[in-house]
């Protein structure tokens, strides 16, 4: 494909673009989707804007999670932005630039522009990026784009040796440890490939593996330190239990007509290493074929440290493996690595043998291969703009959707009917606070404890009285953590049903019925 650099750059950015709309059209009626994480924070960014601090919704100190999210969150509001009402514009922006920085990278590591194009366009359209992630109130767009971004200035730094982008991939990569302390884990393949890159001294590589590192344990640190002084904890979070092998597969597993994709993925993975330790083989003595590739090297050894991460997430902290959301990282590195696969391999092919092809209507040869990649590309660009098209109608016009009120998964669900209509302006107990987040503030939502004994005190001291209690029925509220449920409620004193539903239970707490169950 033949095209001047000015006129390929202009091309890419009209692509960024247009993914950045996808997502605004997205979130253009009811904003950006919420979920439980949404909620917490929206609400960090509101107390920042309030000048409260790091403080959840419900008043504790907001440590579990990294913090730049929220604070890009808060940031708009100090020109008169909700911070939900920014969601939607920040998510397009990021994704936009995450999908013109993926083209760029590809543009200057691979022969095709054709397939840099694709790349580019295989961001901005994929719908499983923007309908998972990218038009939620979730930070990972802004992880994925730091991770991108820390990616290519590494790559940089491996092709030309200059310190600056050395510098330039400990800072993006600090900023995504920032995002999401998933980061952590992918600074070791990153460290590793600083000390394996050929052609240098070993004490120059210690140097600079030093440097990076150091970078990013000044800037995260001090969160850190800051989380101890509040929690007592380095991330905030009490001492998760370990799964048991049967749990861990039942969570891995969770459906078995699902196991096959789990194990296609598995081979998909094993094919990758394979891959990798046969193209190190061939590199790792020749450090200019070595720079050749280090591109593949830094995605293949950021994808395989986040799938180990996520295996050990999951038996630690009991994360779902199979929510696609937490998947999406991994998306553009695996991309950038596949397409840089491919084009090796049309190089490969060109050189052994040449065989071009005239068609009609075209002025010149083009090769066939040329030909085929434009006859897929222009299917595939069909299919992803008609996919697109079709989810941003259905975002906007879900018939009982209401802007700020809970995200899509909920709004069928008559226990959030339920409440809408009551009007509630009195704190909430619930088993799921996403469920019954309501954009009014007088409205607090508080999560239910995991115990019932806990449960009983705060009913009987702390919870005020007519406050509600939203119970989910568990196809809704999925959750292994509590120890109770729907008949230990209705038995319980001090909680009076107001509303028997479909999704779940309605009480509301009644100080009376306390006073007199004690006398």
């Amino acid at each position: 494909m033949s095209m001047s650099r000015h006129s390929h750059t202009l091309l890419l950015a009209a692509v960024a673009a247009l993914g950045a709309g996808i997502v605004l059209l997205h979130g253009a009626t009811y904003g950006a989707g919420l979920h439980w994480d949404s909620v917490n924070y929206i609400g960090v960014a509101r107390s920042l804007l309030a000048g409260e601090g790091w403080v959840q919704f419900d008043g504790n100190p907001y440590a579990r999670w990294a913090p730049l999210y929220p604070a890009l969150l808060a940031a708009p509001g100090l020109i008169g932005f909700d911070p939900h009402a920014a969601a939607s514009p920040l998510n397009a922006l990021l994704f936009g630039l995450t999908a013109l920085v993926v083209g760029h990278w590809l543009r200057q590591r691979i022969a095709s522009r054709l397939l840099a194009l694709w790349g580019c366009l295989a961001v901005a359209l994929e719908l499983f990026l923007v309908k998972g992630v990218a038009s939620w109130a979730f930070s990972e767009p802004a992880f994925i784009l730091l991770v991108t971004l820390a990616l290519f200035a590494m790559d940089q730094y491996l092709r030309d040796g200059k310190r600056a982008a050395l510098v330039w991939a400990a800072l993006f990569m600090a900023l995504a440890c920032l995002t999401r302390y998933a980061g952590f884990p992918l600074v070791i393949p990153l460290l590793l490939i600083l000390l394996l890159q050929p052609g240098m001294r070993l004490l120059e590589k210690v140097k600079h593996s030093a440097v990076f590192a150091l970078i990013l344990i000044i800037s995260n640190g001090l969160w850190l330190w800051y989380n101890m002084q509040r929690t007592g904890m380095l991330f905030g979070n009490k001492k998760s239990r370990h799964l048991t092998l049967p749990e861990f597969l039942d969570m891995f597993f969770p459906d078995p007509s699902q196991k096959y994709k789990a194990a296609l993925a598995v081979a998909m993975l094993l094919a990758l290493v394979i891959v990798i330790g046969f193209v190190f083989a061939r590199t790792s003595r020749q450090p200019a074929s070595w720079r050749r590739w280090s591109s593949f090297y830094l995605c293949c050894g950021f994808i395989l440290a986040y799938f180990g991460n996520m295996i050990f997430s999951s038996m630690r902290l009991m994360v779902e493996l199979t929510d696609p959301r937490y998947w999406t990282p991994i998306y553009t590195p695996l991309l950038f690595a596949l397409v840089f696969l491919l084009d090796r391999f049309l190089i490969w092919l060109r050189t052994r043998k040449r065989r071009t092809v005239r068609l009609p209507m075209i002025a010149g040869s083009v090769r066939l291969e040329t030909a085929v990649l434009g006859i897929l590309f222009f299917i595939w660009l069909g299919s992803a703009v008609e996919l697109n098209r079709q989810a941003v109608i259905r975002a906007n016009e879900h018939p009982n959707n209401k802007k700020q009120f809970a995200s899509s998964y909920w709004v069928d669900n008559d226990a959030i009917h339920f409440m809408r209509e009551a009007q509630v302006e009195v704190p909430i107990l619930s088993n799921d606070a996403a469920g019954v987040y309501i954009h009014t503030d007088p409205v607090s939502v508080l999560t239910m404890p995991y115990e019932l004994e806990y449960l009983k005190r705060k009913v009987e001291s702390s919870a005020p009285d007519g406050s509600y209690l939203v119970w989910f029925d568990p196809v809704w509220a999925p959750n292994r953590l509590l120890g109770y449920g729907t008949p230990e409620l209705e038995t319980m004193s001090g909680l009076e049903l107001v509303a028997r539903l479909d999704g779940g239970l309605i009480f509301q707490i009644n100080r009376d019925q306390v006073n007199a169950a004690g006398a």
